[in-house]
This record gives C-alpha cells, sequence and structure tokens, in this order.
C-alpha cells in the first residue's frame, strides 16, 4: 500500500507504483583517464571512459498507474506542441 502523489488516493495491497521524473537537470561528467579494466588473458587492460552530458532526475514522486499514464500523455502533448 501507498499514497499517490498525484491523486492523494491510498492505492490497495499489490497494486504497483511507478516512480515518474517530476524534475530534471542537466549534468556533465568529465572524462576519466584509465577508469575501466578488463581482463584478457592473463593481462589487465585499462580504458578510458569518455564521459558525456545529458540529464539526471532531480526529484521523481510515487504515483499509481492511471496517474502515471495521465502525467506520460500531458508530456508527451507538451513536447509535441513545443515542436509545432
Amino acid at each position: 500500500m501507498y499514497r499517490c502523489e498525484f491523486c492523494k488516493a491510498v492505492q490497495p495491497p499489490r497494486t504497483r507504483c511507478q516512480h515518474v521524473p517530476v524534475e530534471t537537470r542537466p549534468a556533465e561528467y568529465p572524462s576519466r583517464p584509465k577508469a575501466n579494466k578488463l581482463r584478457i588473458g592473463r593481462k589487465n587492460k585499462h580504458f578510458d571512459d569518455p564521459g558525456g552530458a545529458g540529464y539526471e532526475i532531480k526529484r521523481e514522486a510515487l504515483a499509481c498507474p492511471s496517474c502515471a499514464a495521465e502525467f506520460y500523455q500531458k508530456q508527451r502533448e507538451a513536447e509535441e506542441s513545443a515542436f509545432a
């Protein structure tokens, strides 16, 4: 049992919750030389991690399946209207 953070209703037992990302933030990771180690035969080889940029989840909410579907539908509509 859990309380949906969107509709504030207590869900019955065995209802799966969905973690919905409410806020995101941009993130940038630096490259790391010799970060990954892989064993080839008897020797260990070190490989570089290239790093990169993207988005991280800043805050997420617990949602019931119906509220999560509604949230994702609204998010999809907002993205389509932004590109149109």
